[in-house]
């Protein structure tokens, strides 16, 4: 795991000082090595730069130093991410005659592309971002992992084509201009997070899930390509025969990544996912397991993590937090923030507190609800998908006044704007999910924006053309396959890769911590998702990971609540937090530099301060660290 950086087609004299600058700006990624590589096109005259901070994993010698580059000298790689089956890979590539120089999954895929091209993806199991020269040509061929675990942020612009794991590091180049996307801004307010493939900095976009790209050593972009698809719906079998194999692809996607020689352990919180991961560690190894919990029992989920731990026999340690710790750390966790959200501060608190205990590589449960169905979003929106059929038969026009009533009826919370936009979805199953997922409704985005553009489409949830493409996988519409596999698509492209992925990745590698998702190994993705939703539901929640774990988890776990490691937003936004929310959202200038309404936001504010149930604490929290981040990093909304 590390950041990469770099800038292609330059004709620029300082393109290496851009990119150091970058480089810099990524060093909380990489803390073991850096370096980077210049090379020249005196042909048009262009130059192109590669820079790299590395987080030692496999193979942590120097040998596996980035960038590196094949025998011959033809290729040049850069990677940011883990190839789990790279053992497997190399004895095939031993055994049709390459030589390898060192023991890293780098070099692995550095000569898997030498020999295979682009269809080395089509063999690749991990999570990556990678580029990669040829010095022959000049041209960089650039890919990223089937699911989004890895970033890969962009600008084309005349000083050449950009690249960055990070939208902070693309800053600092100084080439790319500080301006506030608007349609972005819009995506924000709509779900609490930017949806991809554009980010909040206009003209920075991000390279898609299962997507590659080349550029050209001009530096233009000259193919972008989708290599994976979430299969269709195929399985034709019994509930036994997918059990079992899912049971296996379970188990084999744990094992692959367990791979490093560096300390690995895994989160555990006493949920589901946590726990089967654990139970299906501890085959290979006596599991080291991390729980961090408040030292106020009302938000800790102390007894059932440990109550788990001792059944499954782990090496356990938990990392108690007071109330005055974590706030003491909310500041530092606000600023490690690379695109505004409204979550990912527990996940820079856990991340801290597990690298501090001496752990590189941690293992984590995300992706189990949304492969397997956890979410109330599974069930509420298949069921205001089925209450709103009639809808259908109504005109846009009566969709809308329905809405209308139903919000003044209900009044203006979160919630009554959440059903007033699924009604005027018209029974459309992707605006009954945006609604359940929604921050602001489309009227208090008109409101906050000040803008004139009514636009309804998607239950009032602001969804670009561009996104729309991605839920719809590039190849069909998105209203294919049952209800079940629908939602569960858009939890993983549009909650999952813009919020929970994104958040992960930046929070974790804040304290260089590498965090795996083993439930989003494609193999296994590939299997669960191509399952009728008939065979993923029954009597518990994700009922068929509880049949594939059998009796491996305790039965703590199939009773407990769903939690999490939350942080008190509500409470501290009236305490402690309220002088940082105070500050930020009465800071007129910095306000209408985010492209906001000051009055609309100071009526938002006033209404939580005084308690109104109507204004919830996500949207008070998500306007205060939109604007603390476009104060921080000089971004505002062109003039």
């Amino acid at each position: 795991m590390c950041g990469i950086a770099g800038i292609i087609g330059s004709s620029r004299t300082d393109a290496a000082a851009c990119v150091a600058r970058m480089s810099d700006a990524l060093a909380h990624r990489g803390p073991d090595d850096s370096a980077v590589s210049v090379w020249r096109d005196e042909r048009i005259d262009r130059e192109t730069v590669f820079a790299h901070r590395r987080l030692s994993i496999i193979d942590v010698s120097s040998a596996g130093r980035q960038p590196m580059t094949t025998r011959g000298g033809r290729f040049t790689i850069i990677l940011n991410g883990e190839i789990y089956n790279y053992k497997e890979l190399r004895r095939q590539l031993e055994a049709e005659g390459t030589e390898f120089a060192t023991a890293s999954d780098t070099e692995v895929l550095l000569e898997l592309y030498a020999r295979r091209g682009v269809r080395c993806l089509d063999e690749l199991c991990g999570m990556f971002a990678f580029a990669l020269r040829d010095n022959t040509s000049g041209e960089v061929f650039a890919a990223r992992d089937r699911l989004g675990i890895k970033p890969f942020y962009y600008f084309c612009g005349d000083s050449g084509f950009l690249f960055a794991s990070e939208v902070r590091a693309m800053l600092a180049s100084g080439l790319v201009p500080r301006l506030l996307d608007s349609v972005s801004l819009d995506s924000y307010l709509s779900f609490g997070a930017v949806q991809e493939p554009r980010t909040i900095v206009e003209g920075v976009g991000s390279l898609p899930p299962a997507h590659y790209l080349r550029v050209g050593a001009d530096g233009k972009v000259a193919e972008t390509t989708r290599y994976w698809h979430l299969p269709r719906e195929q399985f034709r079998g019994d509930r036994n025969e997918a059990v079992l194999e899912t049971r296996k692809r379970l188990e084999e996607s744990v094992e692959a990544h367990l791979v490093a020689d560096v300390p690995l352990g895994a989160f555990l919180s006493g949920g589901l996912d946590s726990a089967s991961i654990v139970a299906l560690m501890r085959t290979s190894a006596r599991a080291r397991t991390f729980t961090v919990v408040f030292s106020e029992e009302e938000f800790s989920e102390r007894d059932t993590a440990r109550q788990v731990a001792d059944v499954l026999g782990t090496d356990h340690t938990e990392i108690v937090l007071g109330e005055d710790d974590l706030l003491s750390q909310l500041p530092h966790a606000i600023a490690g923030i690379d695109q505004p959200t409204i979550d990912g501060i527990n996940t820079w608190v856990v991340a801290r507190a597990t690298r501090a205990a001496g752990v590189t590589v941690s293992l984590s449960g995300l992706g189990g609800d949304e492969l397997f169905g956890g979410y109330p979003s599974f069930r509420r929106a298949a069921l205001v998908n089925r209450l709103n059929l009639p809808l259908r038969f109504l005109g846009t026009g009566t969709q809308r006044r329905l809405a209308d009533v139903a919000a003044t009826l209900m009044g203006d919370s979160l919630g009554s704007q959440k059903i007033a936009a699924a009604i005027s979805g018209g029974g459309d199953l992707l605006a009954s999910y945006a609604s359940m997922r929604g921050l602001f409704s489309s009227q208090a985005r008109i409101a906050l924006m000040g803008s004139s553009n009514r636009d309804r489409d998607n239950g009032g949830y602001h969804l670009s053309p561009e996104t729309l493409s991605l839920i719809a996988e590039g190849n069909g519409s998105a209203e294919k396959g049952d209800t079940f596999n629908r939602i569960s698509r858009y939890e993983m492209n549009l909650y999952m890769a813009n919020m929970l992925l994104r958040d992960t990745d930046v929070m974790s590698m804040a304290h260089a911590l590498e965090v795996r998702v083993p439930l989003l190994d494609h193999r296994l993705v590939d299997w669960v998702y191509a399952l009728p939703g008939k065979l993923k539901t029954g009597e518990h929640t994700k009922q068929l990971l509880v049949d594939a774990m059998g009796n491996d988890l305790p039965g703590k776990v199939l009773n407990q609540r769903k939690m999490g490691f939350t942080l008190p937003f509500e409470k501290w936004l009236h305490t402690a937090l309220k002088p940082f929310v105070s500050a930020t959202l009465n800071d007129a200038q910095a306000v209408r530099r985010a492209g906001l309404n000051g009055s609309t936001v100071t009526e938002i504010l006033c209404s939580f301060e005084n308690g109104a149930r109507s204004t919830s604490w996500s949207r008070v929290w998500g306007l205060s660290v939109l604007v603390d981040w476009t104060r921080r990093h000089g971004v505002e909304v062109p003039e």
